[in-house]
């Protein structure tokens, strides 16, 4: 029997990364070794130089490893490493194997999980909402990285130590980010809670909030980053409708402006339950004070499931924004989100 959109999208667990992993090992005692690994090729018209338009194709692979240890018959120590893997080996240099996740930590049962590193930050519950694309790109919190250097995205950050547990429909999360070389501390807290109104379905209401704060003595003058988000998805039948609201700043200690985004993104899911899934979004994010940069765009994805496990993606992406410019700050983002040109996208996706 094939998933329902809400038991596919709504997770119990709150760690990302090892929801579709496959149990490669299993002992008497319980603990086990997990695997999970995802392949793919996409072809687009989206490329790194904002100068050109022409079609090209990426690899796009992900590995990951991990599991669980058991203690006693409340508690297990838990882990995850995951990858991504470049394909294109002569053009590699050094960088064909990137960490997205690589975590520890342990898993008390009904008191909670404490898991330390490159954790999936709970923000992925708001960030979530909006980031349902076969190839997105993720604006929620996009300026964190001016900030915190290793943050790739503002729910993948190094050096996080985490709390997250759930108590019946409300999943909790909270984490203090130790100081690194790119800033000196931070924290986030998000919190979601799943309201069941039967045949009229279930509301997932969302709240994120992360601060940032930077090392003394900067030479950009960067002093904090602030990002908070509200958002929510409802799910009735094979239909998932999701909204979020966000907001990002990067303060400075001496006369520049705070570079601020605000923005907020709609989606919606339908899973024909025949091998079909269609998707749509908007997006509108401006900022001020910063690039200046606008995304208004408009998605279309439609996904054939060629397995339970494998998928043939296309989507069609609308782009009426304006590109960052250089000023006050250098332009977050490269050509590869030029926010005028519109794109095509079409995948097949493996995983295992």
């Amino acid at each position: 029997m094939k998933k329902t959109i809400l038991a596919a999208l709504l997770p119990a667990m709150l760690v990302a990364g090892t929801a579709q992993a496959a149990t490669i090992y299993q002992g008497e005692d319980g603990s086990n070794v997990d695997v999970f690994g995802r392949l793919g090729f996409n072809v687009t018209n989206r490329d790194n130089n904002a100068d050109t338009s022409k079609t090209i194709g990426q690899f796009d692979g992900r590995l990951g490893l991990g599991g669980s240890q058991t203690i006693n018959d409340q508690m297990s120590v838990i882990g995850w490493a995951e990858y991504q893997v470049g394909a294109a080996e002569g053009k590699n240099k050094g960088h064909d194997l990137t960490a997205r996740y690589v975590w520890a930590g342990v898993d008390m049962g009904n008191i909670g999980k404490v898991t330390v590193g490159r954790v999936a930050s709970g923000l992925i519950m708001a960030t979530d909402i909006a980031d349902v694309f076969a190839l997105s790109d993720v604006t929620l919190a996009r300026q964190a990285g001016l900030v915190n250097g290793n943050a790739t995205q503002v729910f993948r950050q190094d050096d996080t130590l985490q709390y997250q547990n759930s108590f019946g429909d409300f999943d909790l999360s909270a984490a203090y980010i130790l100081g690194n070389d790119h800033m000196k501390n931070g924290y986030n807290v998000a919190a979601r809670y799943t309201f069941d109104m039967g045949n009229a379905g279930k509301l997932a209401p969302v709240v994120a909030y992360q601060q940032n704060n930077a090392e003394d003595n900067r030479t950009d003058n960067a002093d904090k980053y602030n990002f908070w988000a509200v958002g929510t998805r409802y799910y009735i039948g094979d239909l998932m409708l999701g909204a979020v609201y966000s907001q990002d700043k990067v303060s400075y200690t001496n006369s520049k402006d705070s570079s601020q985004d605000k923005g907020y993104e709609l989606t919606a899911v339908y899973d024909f339950q025949n091998d079909w899934v269609v998707r749509g979004g908007y997006r509108n994010v401006e900022n001020t004070d910063g690039d200046n940069a606008e995304y208004k765009d408009l998605t279309a994805e439609v996904q054939y499931k060629l397995t339970d496990r494998s998928s043939i993606f296309t989507s069609y992406v609308n782009r009426n924004g304006e590109n960052g410019k250089n000023g006050q700050n250098t332009n977050i983002w490269s050509g590869w989100n030029d926010a005028k040109e519109d794109y095509y996208h079409l995948g097949l996706r493996y995983e295992f």
